[in-house]
């Protein structure tokens, strides 16, 4: 018989549909998110940065201008005070009213990078300062009075309209920083928010798919079979459902043959024991069959009457034969009824008696002898019938079995049944040396031990020099309370 073939290896997970892939495309979402706020953020910025840098220049375009326009004052004050004098004729220019127009036209002339229209300022003002100096008259002085004037108040307007400016640059920078703080803190929440609801929802649909695989493994266990667990994953998870799914198909169909083998096997093991007790039954009932019937023709062979000593003594002969049968017939009645699986209380000598009985009939032990010391006080115990039956049936089977069949007189197996401090023992000796190395020896012990330790009942062997084989088996008084 062929072997079956090892199951092919699964196809390779294609590398879009697992967790991995999954795990590496929430990363790459997220850095995208990141660097897209970032980048946002960055050109508000960017755009705070442009609106100090103008307000940086717009200051220092005021300071200058202020200074222009004090130097301006300073020099049309000098300019008062100078053209009143001149109204008695030509007056010569002072130091201080030089310096201070040197000043006011140094002043005007570092505007130009501000505004060009300074330049005209600019312009007029050397333009009536050199005419003052070519012939410092009253008219002279009194045109560049007028020019100053005008130039003070031209400066003048453009530094109130430089305040004003200022101030609403200031008003829209604070407003626009703080829109670009909210906008960071509204981004921020947001990714955390929508990211850490997907991975919530992700986390939580990857655990309950485990506690389902869970759940389903443990109805495995526990026999559940031929349900298949729903799969709605095609990752690694998935792949592990369908694998629990094979592996429940494939314990189902197992499951099945070694059912089926068990039955088969326990079929065959019926058949044989029956054979055998059929053998033995045969041998008991055939036996007075034929003392009777050589009773009838020798009574058949007898010519003219036949005289009433010898009819009753072959009578007598028939009825101890005919007991003999019908004893036989009892026997096989009680031993072949079913026993109880449930606890009921046991009387351990007449199973005992049962078990010897059963043995005699076997054609294989009836060489052997068995002797038995049964305790007349023996209490009760409560137990499977059936259990304690196959485990002594066992017992004696593997003793005898371990008998030379061959030699003239194999021997006599002794069993005794004696009271044990929580309940029966029951001793066999048998008068060989069993190996218990032997596979089939191993299987029966592990069976017997696996059948009545749970229920509290101990089996132990002894094996002494001689050959003498001892088995024990002490089984409490109430086995249901083990």
């Amino acid at each position: 018989m062929n072997s079956a073939a090892a199951p092919a290896a699964p196809a390779p997970l294609p590398l879009r549909k697992s967790l991995r892939a999954k795990g590496l495309l929430a990363i790459i979402v997220l850095l995208l998110y990141l660097l897209g706020s970032v980048a946002h953020v960055a050109a508000e910025r960017g755009r705070i940065d442009d609106s100090v840098q103008e307000l940086q220049a717009l200051l220092r375009h005021e300071k200058v201008l202020a200074l222009a326009e004090a130097a301006v004052n300073g020099a049309l004050v000098d300019a008062n005070v100078a053209g009143v004098a001149a109204l008695s004729g030509a007056t010569p220019l002072s130091a201080d009213f030089s310096q201070h127009m040197a000043s006011s036209t140094a002043l005007l002339g570092t505007l130009d990078e501000f505004d060009p229209a300074y330049a005209h300022i600019q312009r007029v003002v050397e333009r009536s300062h050199g005419e003052l100096l070519a012939a410092p008259v009253g008219d002279n002085w009194r045109r560049l009075r007028e020019s100053l004037a005008r130039a003070s108040d031209e400066l003048e307007i453009r530094r109130r309209s430089l305040i004003d400016r200022r101030e609403a640059m200031t008003t829209d920078y604070q407003r626009h920083f703080d829109a670009v703080t909210v906008e960071s803190l509204l981004l921020s929440l947001l990714g955390i928010v929508v990211f850490g609801a997907i991975v919530a929802w992700f986390f939580t649909r990857l655990t309950g798919d485990i506690r389902r695989l869970e759940a389903h493994a443990h109805r495995i266990v526990h026999g559940g079979r031929g349900v298949d667990l729903p799969v709605r994953r095609e990752d690694e998870l998935g792949r592990l459902m369908m694998a629990v799914n094979r592996m429940s198909a494939d314990l189902d169909e197992r499951e099945k043959q070694i059912e089926l083998d068990g039955q088969r096997r326990s079929h065959r093991d019926k058949m044989m024991a029956v054979g055998a007790l059929a053998a033995g039954v045969a041998h008991e009932v055939n036996n007075p069959l034929a003392v009777i019937a050589g009773i009838a023709q020798d009574l058949g062979s007898l010519e003219g009457s036949v005289p009433a000593p010898r009819v009753a003594q072959a009578a007598q002969l028939i009825l101890t034969q005919a007991q003999r049968a019908s004893q036989a017939s009892r026997n096989l009645a009680e031993l072949a009824a079913p026993q109880p699986t449930e606890f009921d209380w046991v009387d351990v000598n007449a199973m005992v008696r049962r078990v010897l009985q059963l043995m005699g009939y076997d054609r294989r032990y009836r060489s052997i002898g068995f002797h038995s010391e049964l305790d007349g006080e023996l209490p009760a115990v409560q137990a499977p019938a059936s259990a304690l039956q196959q485990v002594l049936m066992q017992m004696a089977s593997l003793g005898c079995d371990a008998m030379p069949s061959l030699a003239p007189a194999p021997g006599s197996v002794r069993v005794a049944t004696s009271r044990a401090p929580l309940g029966v023992e029951v001793l066999l000796e048998f008068p060989v040396r069993l190996d218990f190395t032997r596979a089939d020896v191993q299987r029966v012990l592990l069976l017997s031990r696996a059948m009545i330790e749970p229920l509290g009942a101990r089996l132990a062997f002894g094996q002494d020099s001689g050959p003498l084989l001892r088995i024990k088996l002490a089984w409490p008084a109430d086995s249901a309370k083990a």
